[in-house]
């Protein structure tokens, strides 16, 4: 099976994440290791599979993922996607983000097999910009306060090698037991 495993990375969260994905499923197939950035024109080889990973922007994959998503024409095949995201798995602004990534491939016709969203640091530009609209804006949704500060310090953490170990185990089963045993 060819499966391309490309990723969008800004403060090198996903590419971590990627990272640890390729070396743990480099065997179970034709895998290549893609940085989005690096790749201006279509790609030239087809893929059986792909595994899409973003940093999240606005509760979405980030623009440059978006781009390349409608560049490369990944429509109607099947996917996996995976997210960071500066706050923990369990906070709403997750799943909106996971949700909206999904929506997005939905809208091209693609098949979800996996997801998966993992913490990451915020970027610190991200919160001077909060500052600033907060200064602007009393009432602004993402108002520095002491329990966004406190995320903001956990988030430095990750991802963490547990993070990435449940990546690699993520990834890893969906190839093994979900795509080995059915015809894409």
């Amino acid at each position: 099976m060819k499966i391309l495993l490309a990723y969008s990375s800004k403060t090198k969260n996903t590419k971590k994440v990627a990272e640890a994905i390729y070396e743990q499923i480099k065997d179970q197939g034709e895998v290549d290791l893609l940085d989005i950035k690096k790749q201006r024109k279509k790609l030239e080889k087809e893929y059986d599979f792909y595994i899409l990973g973003a940093w999240t922007d606005k509760t979405n994959a980030n623009k440059n993922m978006q781009r390349f998503i409608d560049q490369q024409e990944i429509h109607s095949k099947d996917v996996a996607l995976f997210l960071t995201c500066g706050v923990p798995r369990e906070h709403y602004h997750a799943d909106d983000s996971i949700n909206n990534y999904i929506t997005f491939m939905e809208e091209r016709n693609n098949r979800i097999h996996e997801t998966f969203v993992c913490q990451g640091k915020v970027d610190p530009k991200v919160i001077i910009v909060f500052k600033i609209l907060t200064w602007r804006d009393p009432n602004f949704i993402h108002k520095v306060t002491p329990d966004l500060a406190d995320m903001v310090k956990e988030s430095k953490k990750h991802p963490d090698p547990k993070d990435l170990k449940d990546a690699q185990k993520c990834f890893s089963n969906l190839l093994e037991h979900k795509i080995a045993h059915t015809s894409l």
